[in-house]
């Protein structure tokens, strides 16, 4: 009977005890369970975001979401480097590699990639009628600046750059008169480098009849065949300056053909203006032992190899346009927050057009026909001497 009251008074004690374990391990789970159950049947059933999505955005990442144009400088100031700015180049009709114009612009891009940080891309395009599409795939996309390579795309170019006031766009040889505040026209005084070798043109030829090859007549191949004759007829009032525009920048043969043509009616110095189309003229001026002139960048570098080529040695100079360094600083003026739609012209006076070293002709260009080139280069720098092209 002891033991029975015993253990019933044990009971009694030990019920609470149990009762308030069971309620705290037991009714604790159920509660953070059934709570965040009835949370994400809330979020889910209502649409309403939980409490940790409800918290106010930065001040910052608040103005780039309310202002395209917040949005796309705080991207340009990313970092002084560039790092993180995508930069997209497109073509005139020919490649990146085509050893004058499309190079060098592809040049200067990839500068801008070595030394600002940026990240880059290229189309190539294989006919005028490509430019819009071209362009607009990267400014649909996610390049921040668009670069166009040609006078021809001229129109393509404001009508895209229009669409997307977000973006940049910087074009090689069109200037507009009234551009949309994205749009950054590169030009360059093409008369002044054709003047330049012109020069030396006519102090090198000994028949006293000198040709050039251009390319299509747009008004940049324009200025270099006339800025050609005017330094030539500078230095010898009486030479004869035969000239040709063929309707194509990627056409060799027929550079070719019409550097023969006047090589046949007594010339022995071949300026190639256009291109693709020029080298190819020159290249075989030079292998018939004919003085030859490149055009854009040094084409002892690029169509000559570096003097590995055929007729290398007969490469005096070429009429320099200094397109990389144009691209490259529209790029790094984007990246420095200077980019405005003010018309870049590269001239003598800023470096943006010269001429080259003979190279493998130095014996040629003799240092008396070089110091009457960089007295001519000097004029032309400080507006002493005029090229009378327009």
């Amino acid at each position: 009977m002891r033991k029975l009251l015993t253990g019933m008074l044990m009971l009694v004690l030990l019920l609470p005890i149990l009762a308030a374990c069971g309620a705290s391990g037991t009714g604790g789970d159920t509660t953070g369970t059934t709570g965040s159950s009835a949370a994400g049947a809330s979020t889910a059933a209502s649409g309403l975001p939980t409490p940790a999505e409800t918290e106010a955005p930065s001040t910052a990442a608040s103005t780039a979401a309310s202002s395209p144009a917040a949005a796309a400088s705080g991207s340009a100031a990313t970092s002084a480097s560039g790092s993180g700015l995508r930069v997209a180049l497109v073509t005139d009709v020919g490649k990146v590699n085509d050893g004058t114009f499309n190079q060098f612009a592809y040049e200067g891009l990839q500068r801008a990639e070595r030394e600002l940080g940026v990240t880059i891309n290229y189309v190539e395009s294989q006919q005028p009628t490509d430019f819009e599409t071209n362009l607009e795939r990267f400014a649909a996309g996610d390049a921040d600046i668009i670069i166009g390579v040609g006078f021809l795309m001229g129109d393509a170019m404001q009508k895209v750059a229009t669409a997307h006031p977000d973006k940049k766009f910087a074009i090689v040889d069109f200037a507009y008169d009234a551009a949309p505040p994205n749009l950054k026209g590169l030009v360059f005084a093409e008369d002044q480098a054709a003047y330049m070798v012109g020069t030396m043109a006519a102090l090198v030829s000994q028949s006293n009849t000198i040709g050039v090859v251009g390319g299509v007549q747009i008004p940049p191949v324009e200025k270099f065949v006339k800025g050609y004759e005017a330094g030539a007829k500078a230095q010898n009032p009486d030479i004869r300056v035969l000239s040709v525009y063929i309707p194509s920048f990627t056409d060799p043969a027929a550079g070719a053909e019409a550097a023969r043509s006047q090589i046949a009616e007594g010339a022995d110095v071949i300026f190639g203006a256009g291109g693709p189309t020029g080298s190819g003229g020159i290249e075989v001026a030079a292998r018939e032992g004919k003085f030859v002139i490149g055009v854009d960048q040094d084409e002892y570098a690029t169509t000559f190899k570096g003097g590995s080529a055929e007729g290398a040695d007969k490469l005096i100079t070429s009429a320099l346009k200094r397109v990389d360094n144009a691209v490259f600083t529209a790029v790094q003026d984007a990246i420095n927050g200077n980019f405005t739609n003010e018309v870049y012209v590269g001239t003598a006076e800023n470096g943006g057009v010269d001429y080259a070293p003979a190279h493998d002709a130095d014996e040629v260009v003799t240092a008396e026909i070089k110091a009457k080139v960089d007295e001519v280069k000097q004029g032309l720098a400080n507006g002493t001497i005029k090229t009378g092209v327009e």
